[in-house]
């Protein structure tokens, strides 16, 4: 069954959602980008899966927001994203835990935003994993340092 849009032009907050959504999408791509380079210098097996969940997660993010974005605006969305530099894979999975808080804060007040239940519904997914990434970093980060 489907139901109707709340008409966001007319509350004056369409553009802002969708902008929302646009850095959603930016920094899932940028995520996905980042963490297939991270997986590639895991020292062990229980490092690299714990990155591959992440990176799935991710990628079905990707997902989520880009058909919520064409769902909204009615186009595919176009965007590019600056590839997160790291040296060391100590320093990636900092900026990973690092990053991984933003999204988080991002996405829940997103979600507190908007009372549309689609548009929740997809907010509620992403920050819920992305708290989850980064407990999974924190602990590969300070396991590295023991």
């Amino acid at each position: 069954m489907s139901h109707p849009m709340p008409d966001y032009r007319i509350q004056g907050e369409f553009q802002t959602l969708l902008a929302s959504i646009m850095n959603g999408i930016v920094g899932e791509a940028q995520a996905i980008d980042f963490y297939s380079r991270l997986i590639q210098m895991a020292p062990n097996e229980r490092n690299r899966q714990a990155i591959q969940h992440a990176l799935d997660d991710e990628k079905v993010h990707l997902e989520l927001f880009s058909q919520l974005y064409t769902e909204l605006s009615g186009q595919q969305p176009q965007y590019t994203f600056n590839p997160v530099q790291f040296q060391t894979y100590q320093e990636g999975l900092y900026k990973a835990y690092e990053g991984e808080l933003e999204a988080y804060e991002e996405y829940r007040d997103v979600y507190l935003f908007t009372m549309d239940n689609r548009v929740r519904d997809v907010f509620l997914r992403a920050f819920t994993d992305e708290i989850e990434h980064a407990i999974r970093f924190s602990f590969l980060f300070f396991d590295q340092k023991l």
